[in-house]
């Protein structure tokens, strides 16, 4: 039932995004997307536009430990920086960025786990001119650290694609 409640208030958050957005053609500074992210968190994504520097977060499943300890909870925090712009020619264009996520995860099974992590990330990014939507692919890697199971230090690759809805 729980499950059904949550998948549901996502289903209604992602389909009333687009009600409110303002149309735009690239994202800048004060922006702010959100909407789906696939991979560590799997569930809703967000940005936080600050110029060439954003904020990211991500809530939603934790995809990546998920059997290992039970149902996984998770959350991601991050920031980015763009440090190149691939120009197609006219309004079309995709920013490179290089930055870092704090992946957090949080099981509920037999016994309560937790997973902390830092991960060094590169991303690409492109916007639909004249449509607020912007799509976006992140790899690295970094280390991972369970807590509360049992102390366990080991490598984690770190992946994200998804699409937001940006406003101005």
């Amino acid at each position: 039932m729980k499950k059904k409640a949550i998948v549901l208030l996502l289903v209604a958050i992602i389909a009333a995004v687009p009600a409110m957005a303002a149309s735009r053609g690239s994202s800048g500074d004060g922006d702010f997307g959100i909407g789906l992210n696939v991979g560590n968190a799997t569930g809703v994504g967000m940005k936080f536009g600050m110029g060439k520097f954003d904020l990211i977060a991500n809530v939603g499943l934790d995809m990546f430990h998920i059997g290992s300890d039970g149902l996984g909870l998770g959350g991601e925090v991050g920031a980015f920086y763009e440090i190149a712009d691939i120009d197609f020619k006219g309004p079309h264009h995709m920013p490179i960025t290089l930055g870092f996520m704090v992946p957090m995860g949080f099981f509920f099974g037999d016994q309560f786990a937790m997973n902390l992590g830092l991960t060094a990330m590169v991303g690409a990014e492109y916007q639909i001119p004249d449509i607020p939507l912007l799509f976006y692919l992140r790899v690295g890697g970094g280390v991972d650290l369970a807590i509360m199971n049992g102390w366990k230090v080991s490598g984690l690759f770190a992946g994200n694609v998804g699409v937001l809805w940006m406003f101005e």
